[in-house]
Formats: C-alpha cells, sequence, structure tokens
C-alpha cells in the first residue's frame, strides 16, 4: 500500500461532507471523471473511503475508520491551514517520524527516508506554519498539534496492519512506529523491506529457544541499540526478556545513551530506565515486572558474559 497522499486525493477527503458522485466530485474539483475514479481507487485502497453504487451511478464516502475520520475533522477544524500542501507526497513521511517523539535532523531523514534537500524543504515549510519547533538540535512536534498527531498514529497503524496482511497474513502484529513496524512470525519470511530483529538477532550472540521471529518493516540498517529496544517492545513487562536484553546489551556493549534515547521515541523509556538503573545498581528492583539480579548475575555466569 503507497501511504502518500496527492493534493488530489486530500482535495476529495476534504470535499466528502456527504457521499459524492463520481461526476460531483469531478465537477466540484475540476478535473476529468476518469482522475477522480482512480483517485477514489487509491484512497479506497488506503482506508479513506468507501464506495457504493444505486443503479449505474457510483458514490464515494468517508470510511468509518478511524484514520479517516481524523483526517476529515482536520479539514473542518483546521480550514485556515493549507492541509492539501501540508501533508502531501513525502510531507506525510516526515511528519509520521515526527509524530513518535523529537528527533534530530539526522535521525529525521534517516526514519523518513527523504532527501536531505527535501527535508530541508519539508521542515522549512512547517515551520512557516507553526506545525515545528526546534529544541536541544532536535525538531518536535507542537503539542497543540494533537489532533494531527492522532491522525498520523491511526493512518500508520492502518498502514502497518493493512502491509503485514499483504506480505504475510499469518504475522502478528505488534506495535508501529511511523511508517514501519514491528510483527513476529512462526516461521521465516523473505521480503526486501523486512529485518529479523529483536529475540530473532539477539538470539544469534546468546542461544535462545524461540516459538516465533521477531521482524521489523522499514527500508533501513538498524542498530544494535534498536535491535534491543524491539524486543522490549515486544513484551515490555516479560521478566524473561528483559534478562536477555540485560545480557545482550553487556555482550554487544551497547550504547547506553542511545539506547535510552531510542526507548524514548518508542515510548520505552521507564522499562529502559529501569534496565539501566539495575545494571548501575544491581540492587532489587521496584517494579515487578524487573528480574532479579541475583537470577541475572546467574545467566550472566552460565553464558560466561562479564558484567
Amino acid at each position: 500500500m503507497n501511504y502518500k497522499l496527492s493534493a488530489l486525493e486530500l482535495r476529495t477527503i476534504s470535499l466528502l461532507d456527504t457521499a459524492l458522485s463520481i461526476s460531483e466530485l469531478s465537477e466540484k474539483i475540476g478535473v476529468t471523471k476518469g482522475y477522480i475514479s482512480r483517485t477514489v481507487a487509491s484512497l479506497k485502497d488506503k482506508g479513506f473511503v468507501e464506495t457504493s453504487k444505486r443503479g449505474i451511478t457510483k458514490k464515494v464516502a468517508l470510511s468509518s475508520n478511524l484514520h479517516a475520520a481524523r483526517l476529515k475533522s482536520l479539514f473542518h477544524n483546521r480550514s485556515y491551514m493549507p492541509l492539501e500542501e501540508l501533508l502531501q507526497g513525502s510531507a506525510i513521511q516526515v511528519l509520521a517520524v515526527l509524530a513518535c517523539s523529537s528527533a534530530d535532523f539526522a535521525r529525521l531523514r534517516d526514519e523518513s527516508g527523504v532527501s536531505k534537500a527535501t527535508l530541508w524543504r519539508r521542515v522549512r515549510k512547517f515551520k512557516e506554519h507553526a506545525m515545528l519547533q526546534s529544541r536541544d538540535d532536535e525538531y518536535e512536534l507542537p503539542l497543540d498539534l494533537k489532533d494531527i498527531r492522532e491522525f498520523l498514529e491511526y493512518y500508520c497503524s492502518y498502514f502497518a496492519v493493512s502491509t503485514l496482511k499483504e506480505i504475510s497474513p499469518a504475522g502478528s502484529f505488534i506495535a508501529a512506529k511511523g511508517f514501519e513496524f514491528l510483527f513476529s512470525l512462526k516461521g521465516e519470511i523473505m521480503h526486501e523491506n523486512v529485518r529479523s530483529t529483536g529475540l530473532t538477532l539477539i538470539s544469534e550472540e546468546i542461544p535462545l529457544m524461540l516459538t516465533e521471529n521477531y521482524y521489523f518493516y522499514a527500508d533501513r540498517t538498524l542498530s544494535r541499540e534498536e535491535i534491543a529496544i524491539h524486543a522490549i517492545v515486544a513484551d515490555p513487562r516479560s521478566k524473561r526478556i528483559l534478562t536477555y536484553v540485560i545480557m545482550y546489551i553487556l555482550k554487544a556493549r551497547l550504547d547506553m545513551a542511545l539506547f535510552f534515547k531510542i526507548a524514548k521515541r518508542y515510548r520505552m523509556e521507564d522499562t529502559a530506565g529501569s534496565v539501566l538503573k539495575l545494571l548501575n545498581t544491581w540492587e532489587q528492583p521496584e517494579e515487578p515486572y524487573m528480574p532479579d539480579p541475583a537470577y541475572v548475575r546467574g545467566k550472566l555466569k552460565e553464558y560466561n558474559i562479564r558484567w
């Protein structure tokens, strides 16, 4: 599924207060019926619209999906903003990254996948319309853009679930981060945008018995620190998983600052903070989901990992 939205698609959504025919949309927008038909087919694939027939007339209506309703409300509540320009094309890739958390320019470019020149243009345009603020060399969405953030989160989740059905119907969706997502599968998968992660990769350094494999849908290389965070995201309250993450941190000598920074991007900073506290103090954690330090030390000794 191509998640990008064209100006014509956004314009079509903005007009769907009630169901309209292809002819009515063509007349309102000023393009041919052929263009509208292709646009409607694309929007239907992305879950924004539904179609029905009344005789020979095809009617187009907004779908009941949450991301469709949120986007329509944006056009109503933020009519003063040029949303058809601000959300089209690569802009939505950049905004989807920022909907997760703040990011510096390098991280924003890496996760959005857009070119340096394009990203600079998007950043300038977002700032021009008060859609972006910077702090400590990082960009973030202003707090008053909660409705835009919610739309992006719903849309990214819809994209993730739909894409997973296409590439592996047997896969189990875990979490989306922008237009990237984490999933598990009882088996193996070969796909150009899917890479092993979490416990699956950790098991290559620390032999584990796994009943399923963990994968991440993304068109970029993953750091070891992000691989460790993916293991946590899969089940942040599992003592077993957290034990192996701690072992992996020590064996692979992960960058703790980067580990925690990535954890914040996945909203896992509480669990990551507890892991770092255990590593710093080796005291019994207050959190009931954290493993016993004595047990962890025993596993480290078993696997001959120094701490």
